[in-house]
């Protein structure tokens, strides 16, 4: 009887835990309150994602895109991604986009950090560069 109710538990937790083939080649553009467009996402297979961030260089005076790898998972109703891609082990599983409200949170020890996502039909790339503000003081 015991092994049975492990067997279930176990059949339960990788039905909830899995990479999803809903996602492949979607992308996903995020906001802030005081970006119009932040950053976004790029699901090239089941288990992995492109993530883009619109940073700020303090020593050119420039915004410039940060893209970097990662692998992720689907958690219940939550995308979890790691810190790394999947040639480097993936890492730790420490941010996520909540699918009931598309918000990306990034926790951190201060406070959480978060972004609004949304569906985007087009090249997330273009649309991420093309908004960089290279002339800003």
């Amino acid at each position: 009887m015991r092994t049975k109710m492990l067997i279930l538990i176990i059949l339960f937790m990788v039905s909830n835990l899995y990479g999803s083939d809903d996602f492949l080649n979607k992308s996903l553009i995020c906001s802030t309150a005081s970006f119009p467009i932040k950053g976004g996402f790029y699901f090239q297979s089941n288990k992995e994602l492109t993530r883009y961030n619109i940073l700020w260089d303090n020593d050119l005076r420039q915004e410039y895109l940060k893209t970097t790898k990662h692998c992720y998972m689907i958690v219940n109703k939550e995308i979890i991604i790691s810190e790394r891609n999947s040639n480097n082990n993936c890492g730790n599983y420490n941010t996520f986009i909540d699918l009931n409200t598309m918000i990306y949170s990034i926790p951190t020890n201060q406070k959480i950090f978060s972004a609004n996502c949304k569906f985007y039909d087009g090249d997330v790339h273009k649309v991420l560069m093309n908004s960089l503000n290279a002339d800003m003081n």
